[in-house]
């Protein structure tokens, strides 16, 4: 018999539906997962590249060490290094940075012990496994490992948080997206500078720890040539040598724009590797077999070397130079034959030119790795390595390095405007191009501007800053006390007047008047940003703040304001700019586009400023 009852429908599911709030709410999340997912893939990717493998099974666990309750994000293991990587993504990292602190300072006052601790108590075996399949059976104590924290932010962390948390490697987003163009280009060739970065030892690395041995030294047939025979400067010698590929790799290093490298005592001016470039010289050493046939320009500093000559058949003597560059015993005039010893050392010849002809040889995963393998072991590339006089500054060897590379590329390559800018503001370190640079620098360091201006490349969403320094630096910071609205009429330095020397080299002289500039461009600033912050005008335009003014036009229009406030004896406190400024929010910042900037410096100074008496 049928049943009268029919089945009834299953319900369906009342899609839930979101508020505008929940909906932003969502897709900020979205959004943030995709960062952290992306900063995560290009940092293993490097340490791929690198030859670090990562431990599986690491990430997610919590565990209490020292009665501190943490987790880590990664570890990564090459050879007898152990690097400990946290990732964030946050907006304001320094916050989270220093609650991570606490759990870093107990690692760092004892590493032997925390390593310990990964291998009998960590949640996961993933560490224990590794250590007992790989890394005992070479290094038998802990003794021998090196462990590294390296924090990992994608947006910048500011001074105040890296000077509270010590001890910690900060691999910032610049610092990345240079070592991911660097991995991607030679591979595990990198390790060295990374290593450099690290600040570890190459004596401390892998095997090298083994051995119990100073410094080893490696021998090399050359030739020294006199300032004599080379018409350099007094003291410079000129040395030249052939070395193999390998061991050229693993002692060079090349001063590149946007490294990690700090430019306090040196700027840095060579380009990038360029893939293409090195890919095309692989080929070509696959194909041919044959070395490079011109020489690689490079430095090396006298203490890394030792120079010989026989003087008999089967005796030799040490070459001494003393501090000034001068032969110690007796002045060799020729060119003479010598033997080169050179310490087996990461990071002591300091490329010029020849970057590409040294790293087509790099440890690669290419299908030419298996020929060049052997090539880089036995090919010699010939070295010109230029020796400076030891009381020679810093300064003096970049601008000498510097001009040496223009002279050397100026019929090559075509060198960018911008590489071919930065090169002059070494070889003319007090032009106001080179002043205005710095100036901005500092802005962009801390005040009302930090972290607003494009630093590297690899910025985004940030303010161009060649106009600036251009059209409104320049004509505020001109080298002439006759200038009625320079900044340089302002200054009160006895000896300023010694800047406008085309020979000037006093770099204390030129650093205190960036100094001053920056005091006053700043004090400025300050006061527009407080009363441009309250709605988000004191941010760059864009689709998501509509709001924001901030940008080349309006800081080109502040310094025009300044210059007026010169001309006009009107230089003021922070405080004082505040109360002149009352009501700026309402200007019509957008009704001046770019080259107006002098109208709109006008303007401000005649609604705000020009009602003094």
């Amino acid at each position: 018999m049928k049943s009268n009852m029919t089945k009834s429908k299953p319900r369906s599911r009342k899609r839930k539906v979101l508020t505008p709030e929940q909906k932003q709410a969502r897709k900020e999340k979205q959004q943030k997962m995709r960062e952290q997912n992306a900063q995560k893939k290009e940092i293993r990717k490097i340490f791929t590249n690198l030859g670090y493998e990562r431990l599986v099974g690491i990430t997610g666990h919590n565990f209490i060490y020292d009665d501190r309750t943490s987790e880590l994000d990664d570890v990564f293991v090459c050879e007898n290094v152990v690097l400990i990587v946290e990732y964030t993504t946050d907006k304001n990292p320094g916050d989270h940075l220093i609650k991570k602190d606490e759990f870093y300072q107990r690692v760092n006052k004892n590493h032997k012990r925390f390593i310990q601790f990964m291998i009998d108590s960590f949640p996961s075996d993933a560490f224990k496994t590794y250590y007992y399949d790989k890394i005992k059976p070479q290094y038998q104590t802990l003794d021998l490992l090196q462990l590294k924290i390296l924090y990992c932010s994608r947006y910048d962390l500011g001074e105040e948080p890296r000077n509270v948390v010590k001890n910690v490697i900060y691999f910032d987003y610049n610092i990345v997206q240079y070592f991911k163009l660097l991995t991607k280009v030679i591979k595990k060739s990198a390790r060295y500078e990374f290593l450099d970065f690290l600040d570890i030892d190459y004596h401390n690395y892998g095997v090298n720890i083994l051995n119990s041995a100073s410094a080893s030294k490696d021998e090399y047939k050359g030739y020294v040539l006199p300032e004599a025979k080379s018409s350099f400067k007094e003291g410079y010698k000129i040395l030249s040598f052939y070395i193999d590929a390998e061991s050229l790799m693993r002692r060079a290093y090349v001063l590149r724009r946007e490294s990690w490298r700090n430019e306090e005592n040196i700027r840095l001016y060579q380009r990038m590797l360029e893939n293409d470039k090195i890919v095309n010289m692989r080929k070509y050493l696959y194909e041919e077999s044959r070395v490079f046939v011109n020489n690689i320009i490079a430095t090396i500093s006298i203490d890394d070397i030792e120079l010989k000559r026989t003087v008999a058949c089967d005796k030799t003597e040490r070459i001494s130079i003393c501090e000034n560059g001068d032969f110690v015993n007796g002045n060799l005039t020729r060119v003479d034959n010598i033997q080169i010893e050179i310490k087996d050392k990461s990071n002591i010849i300091g490329i010029i030119d020849g970057q590409h002809r040294v790293f087509a040889y790099h440890e690669g995963n290419d299908s030419y790795e298996d020929k060049i393998k052997e090539l880089r072991k036995v090919q010699n590339l010939l070295v010109t390595c230029i020796i400076y006089p030891k009381n020679i500054s810093e300064q003096e060897k970049n601008r000498f390095e510097a001009n040496l590379f223009l002279e050397i590329n100026k019929n090559q390559k075509k060198i960018s405007s911008l590489l071919q800018q930065e090169i002059e503001l070494i070889v003319s370190p007090f032009s106001t191009i080179s002043i205005g640079k710095d100036i901005l620098k500092q802005l962009n360091e801390n005040g009302p501007l930090r972290d607003k201006l494009i630093h590297s490349s690899y910025d985004k969403n940030k303010i161009t800053t060649a106009s600036i320094v251009s059209y409104g630096l320049r004509p505020l910071i001109k080298l002439d006390e006759n200038a009625k609205d320079s900044l340089f009429k302002l200054w009160n330095e006895p000896n300023k007047l010694k800047l406008k020397d085309k020979n000037c080299t006093d770099d204390d002289l030129r650093n205190a008047y960036v100094v001053f500039c920056v005091e006053k461009i700043r004090d400025l600033l300050i006061a527009f940003k407080q009363h441009l912050s309250s709605n988000n005008m004191w941010e760059p335009y864009s689709t998501k703040n509509k709001q924001g003014v901030l940008g080349v036009v309006l800081l080109n229009g502040i310094m025009n304001v300044l210059r007026l406030l010169i001309e006009n004896d009107q230089i003021s406190t922070v405080e004082e700019y505040v109360k002149l400024l009352i009501g700026v929010e309402k200007f019509q910042f957008r009704d001046y586009k770019s080259s107006q900037y002098r109208r709109m410096g006008e303007k401000l100074y005649s609604d705000f400023f020009n009602k003094r008496t």
